[in-house]
């Protein structure tokens, strides 16, 4: 845990803009399907607990695995507000981040994502800015990758 909790080292602001071939709506189900499988999009090993909390509010708890020698939990907080916005407050022990969903149609098979990232970083050793935009940019191409292919082959957005 960082020696001051409380101490921002530095605040870093970004955007990623993603196109689907898929509508929007479908876009907007998928993506707000939170599962126990979602880290796969980011390459990581962490354990995903999804606490659903009424019809618009979502809690994913996030271990990591231990053989990754990382110790931090994270906590998501998902506000969604259909049928194109949805809002997430994370907490883990170095950073706070609050992230701004939209998704918007482009025609009936494309659809825009929009996602507005504020990182707050905890720790004096933080990573560049286009480090952390990089990595985000990373998972988001995986994930809409996933979005369209699982279009492509019928499966329906919302799973559960």
């Amino acid at each position: 845990m960082p020696a001051d909790s409380r101490k921002i080292y530095a605040t870093q602001r970004f955007r990623i803009l993603k196109i689907a071939s898929v509508p929007a709506r479908y876009a907007y189900d998928w993506l707000t399907d939170y599962r126990t499988d979602d880290g796969k999009f980011s390459k990581s090993r962490s354990r995903h607990r999804v606490i659903r909390v009424g019809k618009d509010r979502v809690i994913r708890i996030r271990t990591p695995d231990p053989k990754s020698g990382l110790h931090a939990v994270a906590v998501d907080v998902v506000r969604l507000s259909p049928p194109n916005r949805w809002h997430l407050d994370q907490v883990d022990e170095g950073d706070l981040e609050t992230v701004d969903y939209r998704v918007s149609s482009l025609g009936p098979h494309r659809s825009r994502v929009v996602v507005d990232i504020v990182e707050r970083w905890m720790i004096s050793n933080y990573p560049d800015l286009a480090e952390v935009r990089q990595r985000a940019d990373a998972v988001w191409s995986r994930l809409v990758a996933a979005l369209e292919l699982d279009y492509r082959n019928g499966i329906p957005a919302k799973r559960r």
